[in-house]
């Protein structure tokens, strides 16, 4: 169950696209938080948690069952999650994937950003992409 503050935060995201606008420019957690705070939210810590583990849930349940896999099998190895975290390019992500057993094709990284970028509100997935230069 969603606490009041995540809620009044997803139904002012859903309401608002000049604050749509806002979280797609945040490069951060700590922006995200201090624009939470400046629309009069007060998120906890654990509001934040529950926020972007529920936008990782729904980018993973909507990719394909291969990045889907892929993305899944990263993120439950902390030394493979670290790694992929450090990736500068799309180059350094196929690599990876290959080292996994995973064939990963540009395409196939360039759909995950947009899906990504979909989901409503803030996500560590949209500032990774952004860093590989997938979304802007």
């Amino acid at each position: 169950m969603l606490s009041k503050s995540i809620q009044a935060f997803n139904d002012k995201v859903a309401a608002s696209p000049a604050l749509q606008s806002k979280l797609r420019a945040l490069t951060s957690p700590l922006e995200f938080l201090a624009l939470a705070k400046s629309e009069g939210l007060d998120l906890t810590g654990q509001d934040f948690r529950i926020l972007v583990q529920q936008n990782y849930q729904q980018w993973i349940d909507r990719l394909d069952p291969k990045m889907s896999s892929f993305f899944s099998q990263i993120h439950e190895s902390k030394e493979l999650d670290d790694r992929l975290r450090v990736c500068q390019s799309s180059h350094d992500v196929i690599a990876l994937a290959q080292e996994c057993g995973v064939k990963l094709a540009e395409d196939d990284l360039q759909q995950a950003a947009i899906i990504a970028e979909g989901i409503p509100g803030f996500s560590f997935e949209k500032l990774w992409f952004r860093g590989l230069g997938l979304i802007n």
